[in-house]
């Protein structure tokens, strides 16, 4: 494997990013700083080994205008930095299989005719493979294998034996490994800003040389508080419903930021509060354990055909953070649905 100081110049900024596999990142970086890269990509890993991470490189890589590639100055490295591009999708599965569907390839391909709308090419990223059924992956190829010249496909898998021959043939396979333990726990320290070497050596040792899963290790009382913070901002916002005032539930669905996975946790954990109410709404608040006193109250407030609404729409909120709708727009729209 190449060494650090091996890697061309633009490697070498991926590398600030992404540790070890320098094999990848530099063939990566040296197809960027050409500007000659392929249509479609077939990146291959274990979970946690950085395939959706390497997959928006690609993205940005496709996307950038810097002087030089990839240095973070033009307005698409930033948006991709800010997750707010317009030019990038990232198409995920659902269902009990968690499978990409035949009907989300089909829009897929609708929107992959459309122009760019700033950057020079759009990039579709489609998330975990594995499970997706021969049906929707034929689907898939009738435009994977003639895509149109400003559109990149990349797909991520645990495996690209588990895509068809058909598929597997036309895209170019990237395999990501796990790294070496000294340089992933120097690389961990450095991501979480901490100087705690040893316990990234531990939990790096732990995971066999797996970032992904070494985070997690360090990262489960951070979940912890993720948690409480989204049960916090979801709290506050039916509190804010119940006082009717329009200013304080715009402020209190501002507080999701810019964080997508929060804006996520939120919606999932107000559809439960919302459900709950609608318990109450319908007479039937004998069935809840031990009801909120917020809940109580939305639920004597408001009609049972209005929180459906709300419920119905807020799963429909949450699954365009899978189509990268930026966020401020997002909260904003939460604050309307519940207005």
């Amino acid at each position: 494997m190449l060494s650090n100081t091996e890697l061309c110049p633009t490697a070498r900024r991926i590398a600030g990013e992404f540790c070890g596999n320098n094999d990848a990142v530099n063939a990566l970086g040296e197809m960027i700083g050409s500007g000659r890269l392929p249509h479609a990509f077939i990146i291959e890993g274990a979970d946690g080994l950085g395939k959706s991470t390497f997959a928006r490189i690609i993205a940005r890589g496709a996307m950038c205008c810097c002087r030089e590639p990839l240095a973070g100055e033009c307005s698409h490295c930033r948006k991709m930095r800010e997750n707010i591009h317009p030019d990038l999708m990232v198409v995920l599965g659902s269902g009990k299989i968690n499978a990409i569907s035949i009907e989300s390839v089909r829009l897929m391909r609708k929107d992959a005719l459309i122009a760019p709308n700033e950057a020079e090419k759009r990039v579709f990223i489609l998330e975990d493979c594995d499970n997706m059924l021969p049906a929707a992956q034929n689907a898939f190829l009738k435009i994977f294998e003639e895509a149109p010249p400003h559109v990149i496909f990349i797909m991520t898998c645990r495996s690209a034996m588990n895509l068809l021959t058909t598929i597997r043939s036309r895209g170019r396979i990237i395999s990501l490994n796990p790294v070496d333990i000294q340089e992933g726990a120097a690389f961990i320290v450095n991501v979480l800003h901490t100087g705690d070497m040893p316990s990234a050596v531990s939990a790096c040792t732990a995971s066999g040389g797996n970032i992904g899963e070494a985070l997690r290790l360090l990262g489960s009382e951070s979940a912890s508080q993720a948690a409480e913070k989204a049960d916090a901002i979801a709290g506050g916002i039916i509190e804010a419903m119940c006082s009717a005032s329009e200013l304080e539930l715009a402020v209190k669905c501002a507080a999701i930021g810019k964080d997508r996975a929060m804006g996520g946790k939120v919606c999932s954990i107000l559809c439960e509060k919302l459900r709950c109410a609608l318990m109450v709404a319908v007479g039937a608040q004998d069935t809840l354990p031990s009801p909120e006193h917020n809940i109580l109250r939305l639920g004597a407030t408001l009609p049972p055909e209005t929180i459906m609404r709300q419920i119905d729409e807020i799963n429909e909120l949450s699954d365009m953070l899978r189509i990268n709708i930026s966020m401020p727009l997002f909260n904003t729209r939460l604050a309307i649905i519940l207005g």
